[in-house]
């Protein structure tokens, strides 16, 4: 394991923040830590390409309600700001979910709100993460991406770093009501890539970047966890 992240550089790791919720994200961070790794054996590729500053937009391949711990652990450093499905957000469970910076928003028809406070969040030089998709894979392969995403990037053009998750869909597959008991569970970060560039695009272009990029990232994952499961590593 890399060394623990150091909760007292948090005006770096997340500008505007306290301490207290950088010890808090830690905490929640190490907990999800040790469930993935203990039961999926979790493996993160290429995390020296999470940026050390400045506002990072993750977008990520949706397998299962697992990748966004999957994507916390692995950027780690950084706490992020997720936009999850609203009907999440209930009891104990919602408290916590809000206490690591998620915020709901709605399945139908997007949430102007929740946009907002991910706009601001990214105004302030902090990660935010987003599923593309807009939903659960239905079988694990990468759907089309939704237009949402282009909001953030012509709004604040922030870095956007891909990453691609594999093995979460056969750990807690849609229709399931609880995550497998164990299996195994790879994710990659991609180049990151210029929000700057990529807004200078039309958005079918700006698009279709984003997804090749996440694509590539998540073809990674997949080729490193088929090597994995077949015993080359």
């Amino acid at each position: 394991m890399n060394a623990l992240p150091n909760p007292l550089d948090f005006r770096r790791r997340v500008p505007g923040r306290g301490f207290v919720r950088a010890v808090w994200w830690d905490f929640c961070a190490f907990l999800c830590w040790s469930y993935l790794k203990l039961s999926f054996r979790l493996r993160r590729l290429h995390r020296e390409r999470v940026p050390k500053t400045g506002a990072i937009l993750v977008i990520s391949n949706h397998q299962s309600f697992l990748d966004p711990m999957v994507n916390g652990v692995t950027v780690w450093d950084r706490q992020f700001t997720a936009l999850a499905r609203d009907s999440l957000f209930v009891g104990p469970f919602g408290w916590i979910l809000r206490s690591v910076s998620a915020r709901p928003i709605k399945r139908e028809g997007g949430d102007l709100e929740a946009m907002k406070m991910a706009i601001a969040e990214l105004e302030a030089g902090r990660v935010v993460i987003i599923y593309p998709e807009g939903t659960r894979s239905p079988d694990g392969s990468m759907q089309d991406f939704k237009r949402g995403v282009l909001l953030l990037l012509k709004r604040v053009k922030p870095t956007v770093l891909p990453m691609g998750v594999e093995g979460t869909f056969d750990a807690w597959p849609r229709g399931r009501k609880l995550p497998r008991a164990s299996g195994k569970v790879v994710c990659v970060c991609g180049e990151p890539i210029s929000g700057e560039e990529l807004a200078k695009l039309d958005s079918a272009d700006a698009l279709a970047a984003m997804h090749a990029a996440v694509s590539k990232a998540h073809e990674e994952a997949r080729e490193y966890r088929a090597r994995w499961v077949g015993g080359a590593r």
